[in-house]
């Protein structure tokens, strides 16, 4: 960001000297002094004044020039719609001005403005005095704000606190249970207490490891390691994520229906993909009562394939629909440690969608159950209806429609 704010204070410090040629040309051509040569040159630094004009405008950042008096006389495209805005942006214009106003005495000005909407918005609006350098004055001729959407980093930050919080904990907890463990055992003689104990252990141990599994796979998935891109049908994936589930839902009573409309071809990295119809299929089985059936859903939508993995357990509260998808959220904390749930399944889900130019919606009703939908681009347009495909046996405790 630096060097782009370097960039922009040399452009911008160019467009001004470029105005004050202008200015002296003027009073040449007033003097009759070489007069075609000084309209020669300043039709060539009015070219290069709309280019670099049009360089600014082709920035993130918004850009408003002033001159000594405090009147405005440049702004680009990303600043216009501060001034324009009627509402929370408006805040971001206002603080824009004070910001000049202040380095027109001299002093640089650095302030954040959070717009808390929602959604949230936090913008950085910076402000330089500009000065004459051939002249001997320190009295700023101008002031330069810049103003940056720092929405997405604030955001980052926000998410890695968050994380660097929840891991030591999440990771504290069964390591101290065990540590808790493992000492009671050391003075334990009786049998049933001694296989009581080791049992608890070992799953303390397996919760352990399924979350160092799922941070090590969110990883993969977030930074791009390992990725293959290919082209694949959606049937494979989702029958590769089903039956890795068989043994979970024949052992929990819930049935797993599939249901394919459509069987096209996606584009992305398979391992990925099966991964996140995994973790929808896993969570809805996980939360779903014995005796009750998850249905597996794909149908075409436009241009994209809709995954759909619908559940009658015990839903979501409306409160909670907007975090499912951050890491280790849980939104009944009690219940997760007993399916021992790592708080993971839903990021991947989020992260995959993401960097296959799709998303992941939730629709949900507590009491009721929920519906999670995985939507992808269709690769190619290669639709072919589900009929013209022979079925391939299913494992036990999979049923297609």
């Amino acid at each position: 960001m630096i060097t782009a704010i370097s960039v922009v204070v040399a452009a911008v410090a160019v467009l001004v000297a470029l105005g004050a040629v202008r200015r002296a040309g003027v009073v040449a051509d007033l003097r009759g002094i070489e007069l075609d040569a000084v309209r020669a040159e300043l039709a060539r630094n009015a070219e290069l004044e709309g280019q670099l004009a049009q360089a600014l405008d082709a920035i993130h950042l918004g850009v408003i020039l002033c001159r000594d008096d405090g009147v405005v006389i440049f702004r680009n495209e990303a600043a216009e719609v501060f001034a324009a805005a009627r509402h929370g942006k408006a805040l971001v214009e206002a603080e824009a001005q004070d910001a000049l106003r202040v380095a027109l005495t001299g002093q640089t000005v650095e302030h954040p403005v959070e717009l808390y909407g929602p959604p949230l918005a936090v913008f950085m609006v910076r402000a330089f005095p500009l000065t004459n350098a051939t002249s001997d004055s320190a009295r700023p001729t101008g002031a330069l704000a810049l103003v940056e959407d720092a929405t997405e980093r604030h955001r980052v930050d926000q998410v890695r606190r968050d994380f660097v919080a929840n891991i030591s904990h999440e990771l504290r907890t069964p390591i101290g249970a065990i540590g808790l463990l493992a000492e009671t055992l050391c003075d334990e003689a009786d049998p049933e207490t001694i296989t009581r104990l080791s049992g608890r252990i070992v799953d303390e141990v397996d919760r352990v490891a399924n979350t160092i599994e799922d941070l090590l796979e969110l990883s993969r998935i977030e930074f791009g390691d390992e990725t293959l891109i290919d082209v694949a049908r959606v049937e494979i994936i989702v029958d590769e994520a089903v039956a890795r589930l068989r043994a979970a839902a024949e052992q929990h009573g819930v049935t797993i229906d599939v249901h394919l409309e459509v069987n096209p071809r996606v584009r992305g990295d398979r391992r990925q993909l099966t991964s996140a119809v995994f973790n929808l299929v896993d969570n809805a089985v996980k939360y779903s009562p014995p005796g009750s059936t998850v249905s597996v859903d794909v149908a075409q939508s436009g241009e994209n394939v809709v995954i759909s993995v619908t559940d009658r357990g015990v839903g979501i509260p409306a409160r909670d629909l907007d975090r499912v998808f951050e890491r280790f959220y849980r939104v009944d904390r009690a219940r997760s440690r007993v399916t021992g749930g790592t708080g993971l399944g839903l990021a991947i889900v989020r992260h995959v969608a993401s960097n296959h130019d799709g998303e992941i919606q939730v629709t949900s009703k507590e009491g009721e159950g929920s519906v999670f939908s995985l939507i992808l681009p269709i690769h190619a347009q290669l639709v072919r209806p589900r009929s013209g495909i022979d079925d391939r046996e299913m494992p036990t405790g999979v049923s297609r429609l």
